[in-house]
């Protein structure tokens, strides 16, 4: 069956309004956003199938207080797969940030307030579905005080945003020229130059003193022989727990998530969807028999990443 697509809130509105639910289902979630049985949990998902739109569910999430956190259109039901509008909330019920999404990856305008609901900024971002890397063009920009410090464009920007801070010129919506900021919670310091948008150098200084040189903002941690020979060696080493049955020609996924340390060893390896008869412990076995990868960077720096990992399980008997 086609999917029509939900572009817009208006649309996504109609559709809670006019729609009968369908079992909603509970889950429970850690401070990362994935399903945990643990009580100690951090915020509530409830997803809500309707039955005149079959393969399109509404995952609405709640801080533990009970108070709306977010609200978007997914079409899987078990995980997040993000298509039309998602919208998050402040604790106090104020929004926090509207952002479009196409095929889960964060694809048009996004737009986010400050806590008292002073507009923040406005921008556009595009995220390329094989390299995952977005472009961010910034179209208007308001500071703590409501002075607007992009207009149309054009003006200076200024922010913290998490752990880093940043400023510099925003020109026809890009970064351009020199830029500087630090990580606050590890106190690196950088300077970036930026031509209409693009990063064509950087440099950060760490807390040694010593220089970092860069050309990319991000590097991915690395299996050293590629994910190719990874997959062979999960392969070679997983034994699929007894009583296990699939069907033939079908594969189901368990998904684990896991840190590369910055010396390339995987740590923190947990199980986010299970496949029970003991497959995620399967999986946290031989994951802890990996050999060390290649760790990635973060503006040149050797950084510890977080990584996702799905495991498709076949039983023997197929």
């Amino acid at each position: 069956m086609k999917i029509s697509l939900l572009t817009n809130v208006l649309l996504l509105t109609s559709i809670t309004i006019s729609a009968q639910i369908i079992e909603p289902t509970r889950y429970n979630l850690d401070s990362l956003g994935y399903p945990t049985d643990k009580k100690e949990y951090k915020y509530i998902r409830v997803v809500e199938n309707y039955n005149n739109q079959p393969n399109i569910f509404i995952f609405t999430e709640y801080y533990k207080s009970g108070k709306i956190k977010m609200k978007a259109i997914s079409t899987k039901m078990d995980e997040p797969r993000f298509e039309g509008p998602r919208i998050d909330y402040y604790e106090n019920g104020n929004k926090q940030r509207e952002t479009q999404y196409s095929k889960n990856l964060i694809n048009g305008k996004q737009t986010e307030w400050y806590e008292n609901q002073n507009k923040k900024i406005e921008k556009i971002i595009h995220t390329d579905p094989k390299t995952l890397e977005s472009q961010t063009q910034i179209i208007q920009y308001w500071n703590e005080n409501n002075e607007q410090k992009v207009i149309d464009g054009n003006g200076f920007y200024e922010e913290t945003t998490g752990e880093i801070y940043e400023k510099g010129e925003i020109k026809n919506s890009r970064k351009q020229g020199i830029w500087t900021g630090k990580n606050n919670k590890t106190k690196n310091s950088f300077t970036e130059n930026y031509e209409n948008g693009a990063l064509i150098s950087g440099v950060s200084i760490d807390a040694n003193n010593v220089e970092h040189p860069y050309k990319v903002l991000f590097e991915k941690p690395e299996y050293k022989e590629g994910m190719m020979a990874f997959y062979q060696f999960i392969g070679k080493n997983y034994r699929v727990p007894y009583g296990l049955q699939t069907k033939p020609g079908e594969k189901p996924k368990l998904y684990a998530v896991f840190n590369v340390d910055i010396d390339g060893k995987l740590t923190d390896i947990k199980i986010v969807k299970d496949l029970g008869l003991g497959t995620g412990e399967e999986a946290i076995r031989v994951l802890k028999k990996s050999p060390n990868w290649i760790p990635g960077t973060h503006r040149g720096i050797i950084s510890k990443v977080s990584f996702r990992l799905p495991i498709s399980i076949q039983s023997p008997a197929n």
